[in-house]
């Protein structure tokens, strides 16, 4: 029966903690590692969560777990949550409040040092289970990859063992188990896929669940590489993050998801917000759509690039002079330098005028670039594509309405370093802080 488990998802001295609720399944996997342990040289525990759902049934299913465990000398983990009052306070379903408070448990006995894996005992009709649930909701093909055999500290060694297996390997070891009754409740959509879908599936394709194993097998294997794509079509720069309008809409679509996970839109995320940000691409430059937790998404010349506003308050000017000055939420430095890296600018110290300030741009700005003609600094800013957001907080050195120096971007044809140059100054704009 050792076919049952994948004995290569266990590590040489590893402690693992199983999942036991009590019921036939991870009764059965306690007991194959327990049998195994000494071969697989690891230490098996167990972690028990009382959901709170079920009354004194779910008292009595814990009780069962703790008295086998100190027959076993197996070391538990316990844990008890009232799901119910979980879910109305967070509008979850049962299930998913039930879900969300067992991996919390499974978490807290990693991080306590408890244990180093946890071992569930989902199997063969869990994954084909899970496929259809996800397939049903209107999935991607993310949630069509099935259970992960394994997952951060989460394993799943007997993901391919099937129901029969399970169920001949508990009766001929005389294994004990308890039976959650609300295993049997219909009204509950994976009962319904479990009890009802699956054995009228079964019937015309007896082998279907094995099909729908060796289908999300190939469905996790083509989504990793579709990550990996997504990932690589995403830029950042300064906490924004961009993602090329020209990129194909498969991979945009997971680019955006991603970009969103990033600025911390974990959940709640729709289709129809992938829609509004693939019709943003086709749209003029500047035009925004507002997402959840405060993220503006903005066309910005060839890229769609998604941010949170920034909170600056307007500094009063600032003379110039040597050294490094914070201003904003930005560092400049202004040194006597004839070298330098990355974004930095040369000019003739000499040519500053008495009076000139950093601070931010000003109504009436007017900007002579380098080797150009004097304009707008407006006009400037949008000929350079620098994009709107940042205008506002983008240092200068000006004397009155005229502008000699755009901090990261280029210097006035006023202040140009020449052969009589005696002073040749560099400024840099070092960093931007935390938004």
């Amino acid at each position: 029966m050792n076919k049952m488990l994948n004995e290569k998802l266990f590590i040489s001295g590893t402690r693992v903690a199983v999942a036991l609720s009590g019921g036939k399944d991870s009764m059965c996997l306690i007991s194959l590692l327990l049998s195994r342990a000494k071969d697989l040289k690891i230490t098996v525990k167990a972690i028990n969560v009382d959901h709170g759902i079920r009354g004194e049934n779910s008292v009595k299913d814990s009780d069962f777990v703790k008295s086998y465990c100190e027959k076993n000398n197996v070391e538990l983990f316990f844990r008890k949550y009232d799901c119910i009052a979980y879910a109305e306070q967070n509008s979850m379903s049962l299930e998913e409040s039930a879900r969300h408070l067992r991996y919390k448990c499974f978490r807290e006995a990693v991080e306590s040092g408890f244990c180093d894996v946890v071992a569930t005992a989902h199997h063969l009709s869990d994954n084909a289970e899970t496929v259809l649930f996800n397939l049903f909701r209107g999935s991607s093909l993310a949630g069509l990859k099935g259970i992960a055999e394994k997952r951060d500290y989460i394993i799943r060694p007997m993901l391919s063992a099937e129901r029969e297996d399970i169920d001949g390997y508990i009766k001929e070891n005389g294994i004990p188990f308890v039976t959650d009754e609300t295993n049997a409740i219909t009204d509950y959509s994976r009962n319904f896929i479990r009890l009802i879908l699956s054995p009228l599936i079964k019937e015309k394709f007896p082998g279907f669940e094995r099909s729908v194993y060796r289908f999300s097998s190939l469905a996790a294997s083509e989504n990793a590489y579709l990550d990996a794509l997504a990932e690589k079509a995403v830029s950042e720069t300064g906490g924004e993050y961009s993602v090329s309008d020209d990129a194909d809409p498969c991979i945009y679509s997971r680019s955006v998801i991603k970009v969103m996970k990033k600025l911390g839109i974990k959940r709640d995320y729709e289709k129809i917000h992938v829609d509004a940000l693939l019709a943003l691409r086709g749209m003029e430059n500047g035009s925004e759509t507002t997402l959840k937790c405060g993220v503006v998404a903005v066309k910005d010349y060839g890229k769609v690039t998604f941010y949170k506003p920034r909170n600056v308050d307007s500094p009063h000017p600032v003379p110039f002079a040597l050294g490094r000055t914070v201003f904003g939420d930005t560092e400049i430095e202004i040194a006597e330098s004839v070298s330098g890296e990355g974004k930095v600018l040369f000019f003739d110290g000499d040519k500053i005028p008495e009076g000139a300030v950093i601070r931010f741009r000003m109504p009436g700005d007017v900007f002579r670039k380098f080797g150009g003609g004097e304009k707008k600094l407006k006009d400037y800013f949008i000929d350079e594509k620098i994009p709107a957001r940042e205008r506002d907080f983008l240092p200068v050195l000006a004397v009155g309405n005229k502008v000699l120096l755009i901090f990261g971007y280029e210097i006035s044809d006023e202040i140009k370093v020449d052969k009589s140059t005696a002073c040749v100054l560099k400024c840099i704009l070092n960093k931007t802080f935390t938004r």
